[in-house]
């Protein structure tokens, strides 16, 4: 168990004892002793283990007893939740009930304050009788964790991955340049175990003839010591300050000299900024390299070009078919690789890679383990549980940031004050560290993953408290605080033992029977998170729900209900409650309006919700409302709908989605009812209509332009989404005068009558912008599109750009060169006059990412100087792609026409996807060497490659270092390993193979028939010439030595 997770569960019971609840517990006399004595047990221990944070290892005892605190934590936290939840039961008790038996109600409120007493008198003695031996166990032991020193030396044999030496001569070439002081600094930004000091020691190495004096400086894991090189002669290890001066002692000396800084494993700031102001550091003639996991580490150094280096593709190595597999399992770290490597070696046999791969890495091999646990152990106590709790999802499952923020907070992972913008500050810091990877996608950024190896090494450090699989294989003495069923594991197979569950997750799994549902109701009752999304769970099911007591987080999406039971309103702890894409959800009892501790309700994707029998006016802790269904009348709304008037005391939301506008009431008294202008806590807002065609033609675009006139939302919106809008214009709100913030803007305009987008081009925060038009929108001023934007830069911190559906670019025509500076990714899709790439794309610098979709008339890609990604689909008439200089990532999918790719000389990857039967053209030239080739075809087109002998077979040979090629299903049909020389078949393409070439000889050209007898002669030859060279070896020994 590790001590800093219970320092914090401690530190978070100690603040609940001092809240308002408890001193109501507290009113009793007898009572009052024992709180004060269990606030002053829990600080004493809280003081003791607060040290603990980098302890390597515990003793076992140490270990059990620390549990046992935990529990007991947990344990105080019940009791405080029940004595909540009993004491507002009956202070909600109806009013003529208290009149007429004040007595009796008097007795019930001292009985339940009797009850939360004797709890926390028994829950005393338990602690009193751990504590003693704790304290003692926590001071013997040694708390000191140990530093490993990483020398400047460079091994070229432990080097893995082709990259290396191509981002090796990318940095050199930035070193060398770099003359001016702005210049001097750089950073290699990467995840733990990804090779950034191996990256290091390589240019360390390479540049002892360009630089007079190289200085090594390895920063400790605990930033205390410093470990200091000159060249190759090691200087010794000390104190950061003491280290320090001779640092400076040496630069100064080597001021008139070029001189080579690199800082490796830099933690954190801790003194550099002051160190590295001075002017030796500044100098033209110090050139500054530092390693760090965290970019705005180098970021706060002054570091402004950060080199954030890539992982292993699966493709590095001499690897086929099981050893691919390991390389995705190691994540593709090169640490891990590299050790799973070293245990591999003199293991031929593939069933032998096969029971490696089956192994748990981080569980087997401690060189990986410790080499993510000094990143982990340097990880504050809240963002370490964050961590630890994405492991429950399953793996390559996307963690919605909304869910599992919302997890986060009803786990109590954070004290009671900006619990959202705590959670965001943590999901944001695990994306910063790379420990959660986020997905893209059309409309930006909605959730992550977690790397294969990284939730390894999560379960593995969490195994205290949590569990993922069959609920059948909990051992005896283990007891799980949250638990996510996988393997087909039943929830009735959850052992006595483990049944106070905080967290469930049952993430899709086929139990629909009502006894699994009657198990988690009767027997899991301290659950705070119950996650049942993609499950087979009815109406039916939910009848015991409110058992539950102590239920914060609740999400049925995408599950069969109807309508929930009106006893959900007994919930009173519940926060949030997700009903997304429910399609058959018809109704919403009245006692929803009861749960005032709701933070976030969702009921978006729910198309046959036609009754709402609850107000929102007492839901004022509400933050998030997606879903929100206007009143047809202002004057009643007979359960079809919410009063726009309820929105009022809502000053707690940050999230807002409304639907089905065009069915609210465009009267004076409806609309006056709303002001979205006093909402200043409001940052995301989404307006949806029910479809984008209107019945009613000009009469119903002027309906829905007066409903979005009147929905203004406050100045400090960052996030807007308008979708199926149809008015005669777009409100007048929408411009850079009132959204002054606006940072993500996504506009659904199909189905418009003609009128002008507003001058966009002036929003200055603007970061993402998605416009889908239809194809019959008409542009009148094009130019008023870019406006008139401050210093001459139109979008200028505009990062994603994504356009579909428009029937040309003419409005984007006015955009110059120097518009855009800092557009990254583009996307278009379903632009049917676009012959080419719009000029102003070629002056986007920074633009490293594209993807063009159904471009049916588009000609040429060109021009693109930083472009390193791009995918192209279902553009026919596409013929040439060139003169891309950085361009290393290639697909292409049904683009028949494609004849020219050239004048991109650092192209390393391509993915072929065509319906045909020959090899493109453009392929069977060989104009760029790649590393890796992706071909996905027909078994025609497949066959014709699959060997060496077949009409494109040395093409393949020579095409790639490794080949893959797919059938359109997606299974796989052959490989090709350059380094080996050597082909890998499906039994399918064997199948083929052997049929073509035994039965259809006729086919064969006779070229490839002279081949294959002439190779096979040789083989003959060589297997005879063997068999006479034993016979002869067999008798000259039975001649030598005759018996």
């Amino acid at each position: 168990m590790e001590a800093a997770i219970v320092s914090g569960i401690t530190k978070e019971v100690i603040t609940s004892l001092k809240t308002a609840a408890v001193n109501e517990i507290a009113k009793l006399v007898c009572v009052k002793k024992e709180i004060k004595n269990l606030t002053v047990t829990f600080d004493d221990i809280w003081a003791q283990i607060r040290g603990a944070d980098q302890t390597v290892a515990h003793s076992e005892a140490t270990s059990y007893r620390l549990k046992l605190l935990r529990e007991y934590a947990y344990e105080a936290e019940n009791i405080i939740d029940l004595f909540i939840i009993e004491l507002g039961k009956l202070q909600e008790s109806r009013p003529h009930e208290r009149n007429a038996s004040s007595v009796c109600r008097c007795c019930r409120e001292v009985g339940i304050r009797y009850k939360a007493a004797n709890d926390i008198q028994e829950l005393n003695k338990k602690l009193e009788g751990i504590k003693p031996t704790l304290l003692q166990e926590l001071c013997r032991e040694d708390q000191t964790g140990q530093n490993t020193v990483t020398t400047p030396q460079h091994d070229e044999f432990i080097t893995i991955g082709q990259n290396i030496a191509n981002e090796c001569d990318n940095l050199l070439g930035l070193l060398q340049r770099g003359n001016q002081a702005s210049q001097c600094l750089f950073a290699i930004v990467g995840a733990v175990g990804v090779g950034k000091t191996t990256l290091a020691q390589k240019i360390y190495h390479d540049t002892r003839n360009n630089f007079r004096t190289r200085l090594w400086v390895h920063v400790s894991n605990d930033s205390k010591k410093l470990g200091v090189w000159k060249n190759e002669r090691f200087l010794g290890t000390g104190e950061t300050a003491v280290q320090r001066e001779v640092l400076r002692e040496y630069l100064t000396n080597a001021r008139n000299s070029r001189v080579l800084l690199v800082i490796d494993n830099v933690w954190e700031e801790n003194g550099w900024n002051e160190f590295l102001g001075q002017d030796f550091c500044r100098s033209g003639s110090t050139v500054l390299l530092v390693t760090t996991r965290h970019e705005c580490v180098a970021r706060t150094m002054g570091i402004a070009c950060c080199h954030h280096i890539k992982r292993l593709s699966e493709d590095d190595g001499n690897i086929q078919g099981v050893g691919r597999r390991i390389v995705q399992k190691c994540s593709s770290l090169p640490v891990a690789v590299r050790t799973i490597g070293y245990h591999l070696r003199g293991k031929t046999r593939e069933d032998e890679w096969e029971s490696v791969y089956l192994e748990d890495f981080i569980a087997i091999y401690p060189k990986i383990r410790d080499s993510i646990d000094a990143s982990y152990m340097k990880l504050p106590y809240h963002l370490k549980r964050c961590f630890l709790y994405c492991s429950l999802y399953p793996e390559g499952f996307l963690i919605e940031k909304q869910c599992i923020m919302q997890q986060w907070i009803a786990e109590g992972f954070f004290s009671e004050k900006q619990l959202q913008e705590k959670a965001e500050r943590c999901y944001q810091e695990l994306i910063d560290r790379c420990l959660l990877l986020p997905e893209d996608e059309a409309h930006g950024v909605v959730g992550a993953k977690m790397l294969s190896l990284f939730r390894s090494f999560a379960i593995y450090r969490s195994q205290d408290e949590n569990y993922v699989g069959n609920p059948c294989n909990i051992s005896g003495n283990f007891k799980p605080w949250r638990l996510c069923v996988t393997n087909g594991g039943r929830v009735e197979d959850i052992p006595d033992d483990a049944t106070s569950l905080r967290s469930l997750f049952l993430f899709g799994s086929p139990q629909s029977n009502e006894g699994a549902l009657e198990f988690i109701f009767d027997k899991l009752t301290s659950l705070r998170v119950l996650d049942l999304r993609d499950t087979q769970v009815d109406d039916n099911h939910l009848k015991k729900l409110p058992k539950l007591k102590q239920l914060r987080y609740l999400n049925l999406s995408n599950t069969r209900i109807r309508s929930l039971p009106p006893s959900i309103g007994n919930l009173a702890m519940l926060q949030f409650l997700i009903l997304k894409n429910c399609s058959l959800l018809t109704s919403l009892p009245s006692r929803v309006g009861r749960l005032k501790k709701l933070r976030s309700l969702d009921i978006s994707g729910t198309p046959v919700l036609n009754v709402i029998q609850f107000k929102l006016l007492e839901l004022t802790e509400l933050n998030c409302l997606q879903g929100f269904i206007p009143a047809i009348s202002a004057l009643q709304n007979n359960g079809l709908g919410w009063k726009f008037e309820e929105l009022r005391p809502l000053g707690n939301l940050r999230s807002l989605q409304m639907i089905k506008l065009d069915r609210a009431s465009s009267s004076e008294d409806h609309l006056g009812q709303l002001n979205l202008q006093e909402k200043h806590n409001l940052k995301e807002l989404e307006l949806c209509c029910s479809s984008a065609n209107p019945q009613n033609g000009g009469r119903d675009a002027e309906h829905i332009k007066v409903v979005f006139e009147a929905l203004k939302p406050a100045q400090c919106l960052i996030s807007l989404k308008i979708a199926n809008y149809y008015g005669n214009q777009l409100p007048s709100w929408l411009s850079n005068s009132h959204l002054t913030v606006l940072q993500q803007l996504t506009l659904d305009l199909d189905g418009l009558p003609s009128w002008d987008l507003p001058p966009l081009g002036q929003m200055v925060n603007l970061k993402f912008l998605a416009i889908t038009a239809s194809s019959i929108l008409r542009y009148g001023n094009n130019r008023q599109l870019r406006g008139e934007p401050r210093n001459g830069v139109a979008f200028p911190r505009l990062e994603q750009l994504v356009l579909g559906n428009m029937e040309n670019l003419a409005p984007w025509s006015v955009l110059q060169e120097c518009d855009l500076p800092l557009l990254r990714v583009f996307h278009l899709n379903g632009c049917s006059q676009l012959s080419s790439i719009p000029p102003w794309l070629h002056g986007c610098s920074k633009l490293t990412s594209m993807k063009v979709k159904n471009a049916d008339t588009l000609q040429e890609i060109a021009r693109l100087p930083s472009l390193k990604e791009l995918e192209v689909y279902n553009s026919g008439r596409l013929q040439t792609v060139f003169n891309m200089r950085k361009l290393e990532d290639l697909r292409i999918s049904d683009c028949p026409g494609l004849e020219v790719v050239n004048g991109v000389p650092s192209l390393c990857s391509v993915h072929v996807e065509e319906q045909i039967v020959l090899l493109p053209q453009w392929l069977q030239q060989k104009s760029f060497e790649l590393r890796r080739l992706e071909i996905i075809g027909t078994e025609e087109l497949l066959d014709r490659c699959s060997s060496p002998f077949a009409q494109y077979g040395s093409i393949i040979q020579f095409a790639a270092e490794h080949v893959y090629a797919k059938l359109v299903d997606g299974s796989f049909y052959f490989s090709y390993n350059k380094s080996t020389g050597s082909f890998q078949r499906s039994r399918r393409c064997i199948e083929r193979l052997t049929v073509d070439y035994g039965l259809h000889n006729d086919d064969v050209p006779p070229d490839t028939w002279k081949k294959w007898m002439m190779y096979t002669l040789y083989a003959i030859l060589l297997i005879a010439s063997s068999f006479i060279q034993w016979v002869l070896r067999s008798v000259d020994k039975t001649l030598q030595h005759p018996e």
